[in-house]
């Protein structure tokens, strides 16, 4: 043999390779955990269903857990005795990889930590059990919190969703069919959010597919997995729609998902065979909120014209926003209320039916004139000082002169 050359491994190929996977499984574990500032590893192996309370200082936990060092010898666990170990966070009766990595963990959940020995037990070790200076890696099951375990949790968690289901419901049913309901503000904003995210499906599929006919004309669009896709999951994924964001108001999902579970197919008919254009939106809105679900009046083909109607139809756009919305907080009500009203005038051209832009064209104009006075009535409205209806009659008739007074 050459003098340069290693002894070969007289074990078989197989038992060599199993080893090593068992080398770069341990390996892997010891280096998959995300490292803190103190050296702590910390992976979540299994999140738990529901956490509304997460283990802090102070508090009685139980959990069951396994140690072990690194070469994958376990020296000390409770799962398969099934009696917990009791513990309280903060008291400095377990060791200071414990006491930082418990914090913030969740009853029901799984996590694994891999402690250096600063945070284990040192240079000593611990007599019989861990040598002196041994990395540990602890699988622990947080089991219950100050005695309130998973199935208790995840009561209390279904009753307050029950709950909350019941209030919107109570909610959409709130004058159901008017035109400023919560029903038809929700549904009114689902035609609007649907047609927005169909015009970026369409686009997208522009982009995948060759132009028909040599580039005569722009590819049809077709139901294929794309369209699906976004169809199935409007509702809930804020990466297809912005339904889901915390944005709207919270009878907004429900609203949408009683919508597409009653509506679904006709819905995307109408789409399927409609002009895609803005100024068609007041149309799609009349078969979908008045004609299929009901949840508003018909507008009968009204056409909104003269400056008084501008102005009307510019803040009910506003007074629509500040429904469909979640609540702010106060510190940060009056920058969306400039936000709203910088933008509200490039939604009217879908919003109602108009000659050409000649309404968007009107709100523009009021808007960079009267931002600030429009803005003191919108937010006297939200604080509650006065209806949408006096907001309306002071800015269309005091403010802009859009409307007579009598």
């Amino acid at each position: 043999a050459s003098p340069c050359s290693l002894p070969s491994d007289p074990r078989p190929a197989m038992t060599r390779r199993v080893l090593y996977l068992m080398v770069l499984a341990l390996a892997m574990e010891f280096s998959s955990a995300a490292k803190r500032k103190s050296g702590l590893g910390v992976l979540i192996l299994e999140k738990a269903s529901v956490c509304p309370v997460k283990a802090k200082l102070g508090d009685q936990l139980k959990v069951h857990y396994e140690g072990r060092l690194k070469d994958g010898t376990v020296f000390e666990e409770t799962f398969k005795i099934g009696r917990t170990t009791d513990i309280t966070l903060g008291s400095s009766s377990v060791i200071k990889g414990w006491e930082e990595g418990l914090q913030g963990m969740c009853v029901g959940e799984l996590r694994r930590l891999t402690v250096p020995p600063k945070l284990g037990y040192g240079d000593e070790g611990k007599s019989g059990k861990v040598p002196p200076g041994a990395t540990l890696v602890f699988e622990i099951k947080m089991v219950a919190i100050n005695d309130r375990y998973l199935h208790q949790i995840e009561a209390e968690a279904a009753e307050q969703e029950e709950a909350a289901a019941a209030a919107v419901e109570l909610v959409l049913a709130k004058r159901a069919g008017e035109r400023d309901s919560p029903y038809c503000d929700a549904c009114n904003t689902y035609v609007e959010e649907f047609f927005e995210s169909w015009i970026v499906m369409l686009q997208q599929q522009q982009d995948k597919v060759t132009t028909q006919d040599g580039g005569s004309r722009a590819p049809a669009l077709t139901y294929n997995d794309d369209t699906e896709l976004m169809v199935q999951s409007f509702c809930s994924n804020k990466t297809v729609g912005r339904i889901a964001n915390s944005q709207f108001a919270s009878f907004v999902r429900p609203a949408c998902e009683r919508i597409m579970l009653g509506h679904k197919r006709e819905i995307v008919g109408t789409f399927l065979g409609s002009e895609l254009a803005g100024k068609n939106v007041p149309d799609r809105k009349d078969q979908i909120c008045a004609d299929m679900v009901k949840a508003c009046p018909h507008s009968n083909g009204v056409v909104v014209s003269g400056q008084c109607n501008y102005c009307q139809a510019s803040i009910q756009d506003i007074a629509f926003e500040f429904r469909r919305r979640s609540p702010r907080p106060e510190s940060k009500i009056e920058e969306e209320v400039y936000e709203v009203i910088r933008y509200i005038c490039m939604r009217s051209y879908y919003r109602h039916r108009q000659k050409a832009s000649s309404l968007q064209d009107y709100c523009d104009d009021i808007v960079d004139e009267y931002t600030k006075d429009i803005a003191e009535q919108v937010l006297s409205t939200i604080k509650g000082k006065q209806t949408w209806g006096d907001a309306e009659r002071n800015i269309c008739v005091d403010i802009t002169e859009s409307c007579p007074s009598s």
